[in-house]
């Protein structure tokens, strides 16, 4: 076995093969050794070479992986035994289904995750997965609501039946875990009532900071005005529903980051409540208009209605922009930060009489390729570059919005709130519905 598991090293493909092939065939006897292997982080073998092995050797190998997990020396280790534990096949989803109810978090944790993988061949694990949402463990409650996801739509009369019948310390789990199988449209009255008696209840008491330090990730839209039907009508929308800003801004980053694909990413926006005299709209709200490259259209029939119209897209991951401001219906600056070159218009209180970025005169690009980003003084050698060519040091889109609008990231106990902010369907919306998963209110 020592001489197998060491060729799982080799270069040689054909080698190194009929190592794998061979340890297969070893069977249960091969197992310690290659649970050994991934135990060692000094191991010369490829951990991931002895965790496929241990897969495909199957059921001798699972009973000595939960041991592995439960006793494994630190994280790396245990992301490893981890790793090769979640693979095994269908057949061995009552030996999941059994490890639910181990002693050790982190084996119930990964016995989860590997119910989940095998998605709907995993409904037979369902009655020992249920116990798990009211497990003492966050990790392993969340695991558990991973996996009833992934089931499918197969779960839900057992769910259903626990919001119905108890036991009471898995019904609030139960109902996070319907939102995730299939969506609120499988939610009794009962449910539906109760969700909106909390958010009822949230709104009465509802202060800025409680989205204080939230960075949207997306676009969004600026009107200033308070009227809310109004800017929905303006924007096609309809079917508003109260929501917290919390329930608000959590809906659209689930919608546009989360796994629902098509239309659906596109199904529903935030109004929110009157902000310091603004009217945010977060999501694709420019869906009546088509695709976001007619935007520029949607900007000058809206500024046209309302005087005024900001809309702004910022990715909190790369920090890249655009925004897009118009008056009285006509563009007053353009800025694409991947396309700079189409900013035009007037300048902006932001940046005090200067050019944007690569908005000639540009830094030239000697100075830019003696730069150091990584040097521990580049925030100042950027700062004097910019204050030496006189270009802004930044204009994204919080930055623009926070001086043109009000900024979606800045909310606090300084901004004024008058009212209360709804989610309203798109067109797609109304088509194809929006994406299930739970939010929190």
């Amino acid at each position: 076995m020592t001489k197998l598991i060491a060729r799982l090293a080799q270069a040689d493909p054909s080698r190194r093969g009929a190592a794998v092939e061979a340890l297969v065939e070893a069977g249960g006897a091969a197992v310690p050794p290659l649970v050994a292997v991934l135990l060692d982080e000094g191991s010369p073998v490829d951990w991931s070479a002895a965790g496929v092995v241990l897969r495909r050797i199957g059921e001798p190998a699972f009973a000595p992986l939960v041991e592995a997990i439960a006793t494994a020396p630190d994280r790396e280790t245990r992301r490893r035994c981890g790793w090769a534990f979640v693979g095994f096949g269908p057949d061995l989803v009552g030996h999941y289904a059994g490890a639910l109810a181990h002693p050790s978090p982190h084996v119930r944790a990964q016995a989860a995750l590997g119910i989940q993988y095998r998605r709907k061949d995993g409904l037979p694990a369902l009655p020992a997965l249920l116990p798990l949402l009211a497990d003492p463990v966050e990790e392993v409650r969340q695991r558990a609501l991973w996996a009833l996801a992934e089931l499918g739509t197969g779960a839900l009369p057992a769910l259903q039946k626990i919001r119905a019948e108890g036991p009471g310390r898995l019904r609030a789990g139960a109902l996070t875990a319907i939102a995730d199988v299939a969506g609120e449209r499988a939610f009794t009255p009962a449910d539906r009532a109760a969700v909106e008696r909390l958010v009822r209840v949230k709104l009465a008491g509802e202060r800025p900071e409680t989205i204080t330090g939230c960075e949207p990730c997306g676009p969004w839209l600026a009107l200033p005005t308070g009227d809310q039907a109004a800017v929905l009508a303006a924007l096609d929308l309809s079917d508003p529903r109260p929501a917290t800003l919390r329930l608000g801004f959590a809906a659209v980053a689930s919608d546009s980051h989360g796994g629902a694909g098509g239309p659906q990413r596109h199904g529903r926006v935030f109004v929110t409540p009157r902000l310091d005299g603004w009217t945010l709209v977060l999501g694709a709200w420019y869906a009546r208009w088509g695709p976001a490259s007619r935007e520029v259209d949607a900007g000058r029939e809206l500024s046209g209605r309302f005087g005024t119209a900001r809309s702004f897209w910022y990715d909190a991951q790369t920090g890249s922009s655009s925004w897009l401001l118009c008056d009285r219906g006509e563009v007053v600056r353009r800025y694409d930060e991947e396309q700079p070159r189409r900013s035009v218009g007037d300048r902006l209180p932001v940046e005090q009489g200067r050019l944007l970025p690569h908005e000639g005169p540009d830094i030239p690009e000697a100075e830019l390729d003696a730069w150091d980003p990584y040097a521990p003084d580049s925030g100042q050698r950027w700062q004097e570059l910019c204050r030496r060519y006189d270009v802004p040091e930044t204009c994204d889109a919080l930055t623009v919005a926070a001086a043109t609008s009000v900024s979606p990231a800045d909310l606090g106990p300084h901004t004024e709130l008058r009212g209360h902010g709804g989610l309203a369907l798109t067109r797609h919306g109304r088509r194809f519905g929006v994406p299930r998963g739970a939010l929190p209110v």
